[in-house]
């Protein structure tokens, strides 16, 4: 089905002067003259906001609503909203109803007219050609172009980030070192195990690991307990010396912290390579969280990725060295974070906390310095980095990844053209 002109669409038309109307006129006849065609509001409320026009001989100024269809006014409830009772004009494409304020005036229409090569520029970029086209719109930008496209996407993914961190503070009791916390172990999971990792964050929370994270065993038992993973009868295994350790030590302190351990259903094992196996995973997060003294305050005061991968590169306890899951012998290899989850964590975790915590406390020098560490490390490779690459758009670095990662999820998958700032340099070529 072809994809119909968004608001976004039309209020770019009209704020970019790209309609074609000979004579403004609104639907009823009054001749219309425009001084200002006001802002684009990119928060909610009325679409443009400080525009003014001339009706008929009398200048109004305020704000203009937009709508595909005039009867969308009533379906959006606008009619009973007072902030809409101000808007001196209302933009369509089809004046199917007569819109009122709640005092019952009219609000004058104009129906906006626009040429058809943009209507097929929009539905090129929006029905599937759109990426080979942004590709060749991004190869022709001049660097400086191209290098203030990316930052402005890479920051506006690491804003979004520091609001969801925000939430996650102010859940965790203003705590950020709990915030952290819950973050590392979001970031560390597979996207089939992630709720799950969340969910053992918070069964087994920050502030009760403080209390034992000088014993390495007493770590792993309240992580691996927690997780559901202590239980080797399941699989019919009698468990050695050091389960029946981590057993004991878990009994005791899930009694004292007040510990409801998840259930191992909870876990999507099947499909799980070895080496990323949860068990595997949180024996290696104790290893980090029993060994590092103030890990937060250390990784966002790090000045490069040497730094903060140094202190993410700790290992599992020897007891893992020779063993993959609870009372199952392995051939020996030490269980650490491979070059990849180091990676992971450096742009999923430390720079977008360095960067919320640098914005929460007003220090520039901070947010700056998070930008410029994703700028040392290798670009990820993923379903939205290749299609790009493919087309020859290839990212050197993960600040380049990460902006096309914004750009694929929050415009490109959303259809929101009309408000990037690659699918208007397109739209405005049309002119």
């Amino acid at each position: 089905m072809p994809t119909s002109p968004t608001e976004e669409f039309l209020k770019l038309i009209w704020t970019r002067r790209l309609y074609t109307n000979r004579e403004l006129a609104t639907c009823d006849g009054r001749p219309l003259r425009v001084i200002s065609h006001g802002n684009i509001n990119p928060v909610a409320g009325t679409d443009i906001t400080d525009a003014q026009i001339e009706i008929d001989g009398t200048v109004y100024s305020g704000p203009i609503a937009v709508h595909a269809q005039a009867s969308l006014w009533r379906r959006h409830l606008h009619h009973i909203d007072m902030a809409y009772d101000e808007c001196i004009l209302h933009l369509v494409l089809e004046n199917d109803a007569v819109v009122c304020r709640v005092d019952g005036s009219v609000i004058p229409a104009l129906i906006l007219e626009y040429p058809e090569s943009l209507n097929n520029t929009f539905r090129n970029l929006t029905e599937g050609e759109g990426r080979s086209l942004c590709c060749r719109e991004l190869k022709r930008m001049p660097q400086v172009s191209l290098y203030n496209t990316l930052t402005r996407l890479t920051i506006e993914r690491l804003e979004r980030k520091y609001n969801d961190f925000l939430r996650l503070y102010t859940e965790a009791g203003n705590d950020w070192n709990e915030a952290f916390y819950i973050t590392l172990f979001k970031s560390v999971g597979a996207s089939r195990n992630r709720e799950a990792y969340i969910k053992l964050a918070r069964t087994v929370r920050y502030r009760d690991l403080c209390h034992v994270k000088e014993s390495i065993l007493s770590v792993e038992a309240l992580l691996l307990g927690g997780a559901g993973m202590l239980d080797t009868e399941r699989n019919g295994r009698f468990p050695d010396d050091y389960t029946l350790r981590l057993q004991q030590e878990f009994d005791h302190l899930a009694r004292r912290f007040g510990i409801v351990p998840m259930r191992y259903g909870e876990w999507e094992i099947s499909k799980t390579r070895s080496f990323s196996h949860p068990v595997l995973r949180i024996v290696e997060l104790a290893g980090l969280l029993a060994r590092k003294e103030f890990l937060f305050s250390n990784l966002i005061n790090c000045t490069d990725v040497t730094e903060i991968q140094r202190i993410l590169s700790a290992e599992a306890s020897e007891y893992w060295a020779t063993h993959s899951l609870p009372s199952v012998r392995s051939s020996r290899c030490v269980k650490r974070f491979g070059q990849m989850i180091l990676d992971v964590l450096t742009i999923n975790l430390v720079v977008p906390m360095m960067f919320a915590y640098g914005k929460d406390h007003a220090d520039d020098a901070m947010q700056e310095r998070a930008v410029e560490i994703l700028e040392q490390i290798a670009p990820e490779k993923n379903t939205y980095t290749v299609p790009w690459s493919e087309r020859g758009i290839r990212p050197d670095n993960a600040f380049f990844s990460q902006a096309l990662i914004q750009l694929s999820k929050e415009y490109c998958e959303k259809k929101r053209c009309a408000t990037c700032n690659i699918g208007k340099m397109l739209l405005c070529s049309q002119e």
